[in-house]
């Protein structure tokens, strides 16, 4: 239901800021902003008293000792869901919006949400562009991300949609420097106030409006999805004289996150409720319960995503950041988010190959076999062979000389089947 309607501007308004639930959610996000972390245990202890109760009547929970304290109950992963995902849903006359993750993880998921979920993510994304000074209910958007709007090898433009007055929905797909004069024009034509983008193609799209030129501004980018950058804001910044909202969520809505600033993302309260457990010193696994869906309310469910914080850190300031009331340093990816060796080592961070590259608008890593790797270059005018030697410096800085590397050049990033481009990507089969 929810690609459907977001195509009809109507429909949206009264279903993702339904006149019920909106106002009210609104009201909720701005007054957590200020409360206190006595009075955020409090609402979390409530909310998380009622997922309770909405889990107990559900099969999927039988024998999870639901009455112990929280830290003491099962955590859910992505593949009992996937493997009894009727048996986490609850059966009613309300309807609900039913929906399906791409599998990013290798785990597709069948998801519904009532209407008091759709309306509290409305809610919270526009209590977002709020910080900045965007009113979004009102504001023209422009998308990038991951809608299909034409076949991707259809060369012929548009590679657009206008859905209603204020809303235009570009293919990322199609965007390459070839095609951006046709996107240039399409959004000077529509003079956009806020992008939502993909990183990957924002920054994609920030590489060649700076060669360029950019003939159009924003007041504000939302990035989700992906991994942020660093420096891709202050690009933004630059290019379109944007700020910039880097958002962390996921499909299950579990919990949430967001970045007005590299290096500082803040809890989302009372979005979500997340758990963070430590994997070692500075890395902790994020599991969520989700606030808001009745028809299927998730409790410590494994996101599979890390959260960065600072090491050594205290019971009480782990509290202070899962509530929301301090930054942690960001979200390094899922778990997966590894480059496995033969001898059975990991190396976490590969995301970090395309750090201090110039002559690259995109760069990215897919891990092919346990000694081999390609990476993947859209190139722009200030690309050389200097470029490539750096990629290959920085690889062999964190990997073996035994891991093979070649380097591949594209005019468009290497896109997974659910149309996202990560830093990273591992082609192997994980236990």
């Amino acid at each position: 239901m929810s690609a459907f309607v977001k195509s009809i501007p109507l429909a949206d308004r009264l279903i993702r800021r339904n006149p019920l639930y909106y106002r009210g959610f609104r009201r909720l996000l701005a007054e957590g902003e200020t409360a206190t972390l006595a009075e955020r245990r409090a609402m979390a202890s409530a909310l998380l008293a009622r997922n309770q109760a909405w889990a107990k009547a559900l099969p999927g929970y039988a024998g999870s000792h639901l009455d112990r304290p929280l830290g003491e109950q099962p955590v859910l992963v992505k593949e009992a869901l996937q493997a009894q995902a009727d048996a986490f849903q609850a059966r009613g006359w309300l309807p609900v919006a039913h929906a399906a993750t791409g599998g990013s993880t290798g785990v597709p998921l069948r998801l519904v949400r009532t209407l008091q979920s759709l309306t509290m993510e409305q809610a919270m994304i526009d209590h977002l562009a709020a910080k900045a000074g965007i009113d979004l209910p009102r504001a023209k958007i422009a998308v990038l991300r991951i809608d299909r709007i034409k076949d991707p090898n259809d060369e012929i433009p548009p590679y657009w949609r206008q859905s209603g007055p204020q809303r235009l929905v570009l293919s990322s797909m199609h965007l390459n420097a070839k095609r951006y004069p046709d996107f240039a024009r399409a959004l000077q034509a529509f003079r956009p106030d806020v992008l939502l983008a993909l990183p990957s193609s924002l920054e994609l799209l920030t590489d060649l409006a700076s060669e360029r030129g950019a003939p159009f501004g924003l007041k504000l980018v939302i990035t989700s999805s992906e991994m942020l950058r660093p420096g891709l804001r202050a690009r933004v910044q630059h290019c379109f004289g944007a700020a910039l909202i880097d958002y962390y969520g996921m499909a299950e809505r579990v919990c949430a996150a967001y970045s007005t600033e590299d290096g500082a993302y803040r809890f989302i309260f009372p979005y979500g409720y997340p758990e963070l457990l430590k994997i070692e010193e500075g890395r902790y696994r994020i599991l969520g319960t989700s606030f808001w869906n009745r028809s299927q309310p998730l409790r410590r469910y494994d996101t599979d995503d890390i959260a960065l914080l600072p090491e050594g850190i205290s019971d009480e300031a782990l509290e202070r950041i899962a509530l929301g009331l301090d930054p942690f340093f960001g979200i390094e990816g899922r778990t997966t988010d590894y480059f496995l060796l033969a001898d059975g080592s990991r190396i976490y961070t590969m995301d970090q190959v395309p750090l201090g590259v110039t002559g690259a608008a995109t760069v990215q890593l897919i891990q092919e076999s346990l000694d081999a790797a390609v990476v993947v270059v859209v190139p722009n005018g200030k690309f050389s062979e200097n470029t490539l030697e750096v990629i290959r410096h920085n690889f062999y800085q964190r990997a073996p000389r035994s891991v093979k590397v070649r380097v591949e050049v594209r005019d468009t990033p290497h896109r997974l089947a659910n149309g996202k481009a990560p830093v990273f990507i591992s082609n192997l089969a994980r236990a």
